[in-house]
């Protein structure tokens, strides 16, 4: 008998996954003030995680029409007007995420994206420590990050004082440079 919490339905194209290819995305991202919630996220496939962000890369374009993106959207979802009108949704916002960035630069919510490869064997450790805690596996990532930061410089650091945290790093990081230079 086959266990079907093994598997999940995209949120995008509606069809069956195995729950290892589950890819959180945020409806709203980030940069427009979405946050790490479960009603923030949605649970996609990582084809239509490339597809959302294919076309959100398209939508930039100045060469490539709403029509044909469209019609891009058409021929990756035959038959599924629901999973075109999904990803459309969330490719626009993503494209709005990319220009506001642009619009703005950098500030101190900026995102740094972090990869990283960790054994299948600590999976279940680190799912059950997330859900334990009722947050997303990214938040999870993130509080340790600045846990070992914290420590590091021994600072007090927490989700919301990032900036001060970053403030911290720059001015030692700017005061090992004098220092270099004087030498």
């Amino acid at each position: 008998m086959i266990d079907t919490r093994q598997f999940f339905v995209c949120g995008c194209c509606l069809k069956r996954f195995p729950t290892l290819h589950k890819h959180a995305h945020h409806k709203t991202p980030k940069a427009l003030g979405g946050k790490d919630t479960q009603d923030n996220l949605i649970e996609i496939c990582p084809g239509c995680h490339d597809s959302i962000h294919a076309i959100a890369h398209r939508m930039l374009s100045k060469n490539v029409s709403m029509t044909q993106i469209i019609d891009s959207l058409a021929l990756i979802y035959i038959d599924n007007k629901k999973a075109q009108e999904t990803c459309l949704l969330l490719a626009t916002n993503v494209r709005n995420a990319e220009i506001q960035v642009k619009e703005k630069g950098l500030g101190p919510n900026h995102i740094i994206a972090i990869g990283t490869t960790i054994r299948m064997y600590y999976k279940p450790f680190i799912m059950s420590r997330y859900r334990e805690l009722n947050i997303s596996q990214e938040s999870y990532i993130r509080m340790l990050i600045l846990q070992d930061l914290s420590k590091r410089f021994n600072i007090n650091a927490n989700l919301t004082e990032e900036n001060r945290l970053i403030s911290y790093i720059k001015k030692e990081k700017k005061n090992k440079s004098i220092t270099v230079e004087e030498e």
